[in-house]
């Protein structure tokens, strides 16, 4: 890294970096701007400043150029400086205006000049650059001839470089001996190379000279005219650059004929090609016109829009002659609409019949004899009527013929100029079989203005449009409809329900760029709650999720037997609450959410999830299954409420009690256990129950033994068929292993169904065919008791096909 010296000179660089915040104050600060000190700093700071501190970092020596050298280049390379700043500024989002230019010239400044006291200490103080007006004015002035070199004698030279320029004064004031320094003798001119220099200097100037004259003579003067926008207080800066709904945006438009001749201009203002006002403008030649031009926003639009204002000479052409333009970016936010008449519905216009839920109001008008319209009931939302047009027509329209349409209008009045929300619910019948096309349009027009329009093209089921629209005092057009372009259509129906009027601070924050509102719905549940409950008052929690516009609150309703509901909780925020039940009685919930946008989730046909309340000792339900039985049994507990063990203890007179334990498949509900009987004949049984909440319950009953029973009854209904079903009840004395298999005999095979299973019972069916031999028939009974052994019984019934 070089050794760095101290840098003796600074001062014209502080001067410099000065006088450029001298300048950026007077030209952009407000009331300095307005003084007569403009007009020299500006000059100073353009064609000067910059160029001297860029120079200085260039050159940084004493002896690298003279005075009159640094000085001409220092304006020169400011213009350069000034002019590369501005070209580079006018491609930024800050525009070419005075602030801009004027801060970027002073960090032009402030940056060489810097960079200037770096290059300065890189030299040895003796050869860095230092200021003298007295060498300045010498510089600039023609070297001297000298007539006699001889005179001047050759002093001696100081050896010592000079740290500081310092007078002659102050060094003797230091006790130091001043030595002159004799300037190096420089070669003189001949008189002749002189007087040459001057004949050409003179001749030069005389060409310059003729060759202005000439150009002035022969010049045309130009023909133009300016085009230009002005911001506020009349100055070219403080530009618009945001656009908020019915909030006005005030530009200066100024026109200057140069054109030599008086002309008739034509003064478009568009939005994003869109021409929103023209203007027929004549000015004289060297007229100047201005005019202050307004315009506002009565739509949604998101990102940029660009404000341009197109001039044109005489007659419109394809390209303006002049052209300049604004982008301003549109910003939907509705926080500065706190004015009655955008927040109050009562002061807006009533519509008549929007809810389509009668038949007046409204007015259907078409100019084909394909489309019709009529209300439908339960077509609209929430099975509501709603109005329908529909085109039955077709294939393809014929180009010579105008556009078709089906429209629904209502006139109605305002009492002034205001702006409200046209809200509005559509939906096309698109399906994949009967496709409509983009040649098929939804439309919505306000004072013949079409405000929405949607190609039917899409499965979009029901659109809920809010749309900001323009109301004029007096009468108002709405209209609604279904249009078709000449092209190849497919029969549609188009409905329209729920038409109305908001305030335009209400519109909804989640409105696309089309008009339509985000639909959605959200998705909503009751988290799963115990079975049981043994707390009459107990916490229901719900969630739900919503991924665009999120939920914004919540309808819990509940319900005794899930079927028949009422609300509970309407319109939360919360996750949770505490319900009060009662005692032995099973509750139902289900949950509805609403999002942010007004979506309504659809009603859950089934709950989301229940409990039953139980604080008292419940009652324990035994049933012994076969009683009396021949060998063995089967114990069957039921618990109203889940359990963690059922035991049946088994005694017979003069002996100590048998523990079955019985084992649950399902939720702890019912409970099984078998019991085979190994001596006795009369059985007392005690069913002992502890349920999950610790309640220990019991129960009696008892069973006996009889031998003498068969092993199986078997009931046939009828006795005598010709052709059926056959229904066989088969009905085991003992506890089985598994069901009974049950056959006919007969040919051909008789085939039988397996059909239930209740209070001890098996129940099969026969299908008797009229190809079975008449004659009596067995129906055969096999099964297996718990020791496994085989158990085989049988039935006779009769065939008879005689009748």
């Amino acid at each position: 890294m070089p050794l760095l010296k101290k840098c003796v000179f600074v001062e014209d660089l502080l001067a410099v970096t000065f006088l450029s915040c001298l300048g950026a104050l007077f030209v952009i600060v407000p009331p300095f701007n307005e003084t007569f000190l403009r007009i020299p700093l500006a000059l100073s700071l353009f064609f000067f400043v910059p160029g001297y501190a860029f120079i200085a970092a260039l050159f940084p020596g004493n002896k690298e150029i003279s005075g009159i050298e640094r000085f001409t280049l220092s304006v020169g390379f400011s213009i350069v400086l000034t002019v590369f700043a501005g070209f580079l500024i006018s491609l930024l989002p800050w525009g070419y205006r005075p602030a801009p230019i004027v801060i970027s010239v002073l960090g032009m400044t402030t940056f060489f000049s810097i960079l200037a006291i770096f290059t300065r200490k890189l030299r040895d103080e003796g050869e860095q650059f230092s200021f003298s007006v007295r060498e300045f004015i010498r510089s600039i002035q023609s070297d001297e001839i000298d007539e006699d070199p001889g005179e001047l004698e050759e002093a001696p030279v100081f050896t010592e470089k000079r740290r500081f320029h310092k007078s002659r004064s102050k060094v003797k004031a230091q006790g130091l001996k001043f030595q002159p320094v004799v300037p190096d003798k420089k070669p003189s001119r001949s008189p002749e190379i002189e007087r040459a220099l001057i004949i050409a200097l003179i001749g030069s100037i005389i060409i310059s000279t003729g060759m202005l004259a000439y150009a002035k003579m022969t010049y045309d003067e130009e023909k133009f005219t300016m085009l230009y926008l002005l911001g506020p207080n009349g100055k070219a800066e403080g530009y618009p650059n945001e656009s908020l709904i019915d909030f006005p945006i005030n530009v200066t438009v100024g026109i200057e004929n140069h054109e030599l001749q008086d002309i008739d201009y034509i003064l478009q203002m568009k939005v994003d090609g869109e021409v929103i006002e023209e203007s027929n403008i004549s000015i004289k030649d060297g007229g100047v016109w201005r005019d202050n031009k307004t315009y506002t926003r009565h739509e949604l639009k998101n990102g940029r829009s660009k404000l341009e204002f197109a001039l044109y000479k005489g007659n419109i052409n394809y390209t303006p002659y002049r052209s300049v333009h604004l982008y301003l970016e549109n910003n939907n936010k509705l926080t500065h609409l706190n004015e009655q008449k955008y927040t109050d519905i009562s002061l807006l216009p009533v519509i008549k019949n929007g809810g389509m839920e009668s038949t007046t109001g409204w007015t259907f008008n078409t100019n084909t004899e394909n489309m019709t319209g009529s209300y439908v009931n339960g077509s609209g939302l929430d099975s509501s009527s709603a109005y329908g047009i529909n085109n039955s027509y077709n294939g393809s329209i014929p180009e010579f013929l105008p556009e078709q349409f089906g429209e629904i209008s209502q006139r109605i009045e305002c009492k002034e100029d205001t702006m409200a929300v046209l809200s509005a619910f559509v939906k096309d019948d698109f399906n994949f079989t009967s496709q409509g096309t983009d040649h098929q349009l939804k439309y919505v027009t306000v004072n013949e203005k079409t405000v929405w329009s949607d190609g039917i093209s899409e499965d979009e089921g029901w659109q809920h449009l809010e749309i900001p629209v323009s109301l004029e005092a007096g009468m108002n057009n709405l209209t609604f409809g279904l249009k078709q372009k000449s092209e190849e259509i497919s029969p549609v129906e188009v409905l329209w329900d729920n038409i109305s009027f908001n305030p335009l601070a209400a519109v909804s924050p989640y409105v696309y760029e089309n008009g339509t509102v985000e639909t959605v719905p959200p998705v909503s549940s009751v988290l799963e709650l115990p079975e049981y409950t043994n707390s009459t008052t107990f916490n229901v929690y719900w969630n739900g999720t919503d991924n665009i516009s999120g939920i914004a609150y919540y309808s819990i309703d509940s319900s005794m037997d899930g079927v028949n509901w009422e609300t509970w909780i309407q319109r939360t925020a919360d996750n949770s609450s505490a319900f009060a039940g009662k005692h032995n009685q099973t509750y139902y919930f289900r949950s509805r959410a609403v999002d942010n946008a007004g979506n309504k989730e659809p009603e859950h046909l089934v709950p989301d999830t229940r409990t039953l309340v139980y604080t008292g000792t419940p009652k324990v339900i035994l049933d012994i299954t076969p009683n009396p039985c021949k060998t063995a049994t089967t114990f069957t507990v039921t618990y109203p409420v889940p359990l963690q063990a059922a035991v049946c203890l088994v005694t017979r007179d003069g002996f100590d009690s048998e523990s079955v334990e019985l084992t649950s498949s399902d939720d702890g509900i019912y409970w099984t256990g078998n019991y085979i009987v190994n001596a006795g004949n009369h059985f007392y049984v005690e069913a002992v129950c502890t349920d999950i909440f610790g309640n220990t319950v019991s129960t009696f009953d008892e069973f006996i033994v009889d031998t003498s029973i068969p092993d199986f009854e078997i009931d046939i209904t009828p006795k005598t068929i010709d052709v059926g079903y056959l229904k066989i009840n088969v009905t085991p004395s003992t506890t089985l292993k598994s069901r009974p298999s049950v056959s006919v005999s007969g040919t051909p095979a008789v085939n039988v169904t397996y059909l239930s299973y209740s209070d001890g019972s098996y129940l099969y069916e026969a299908r008797i065919k009229s190809a079975l031999n008449e004659g009596d028939h067995k129906v055969y009974v096999t099964g297996y008791d718990l020791d496994s052994e085989k158990i085989t019984v049988n039935s006779t019934f009769v065939v008879d096909h005689s009748g």
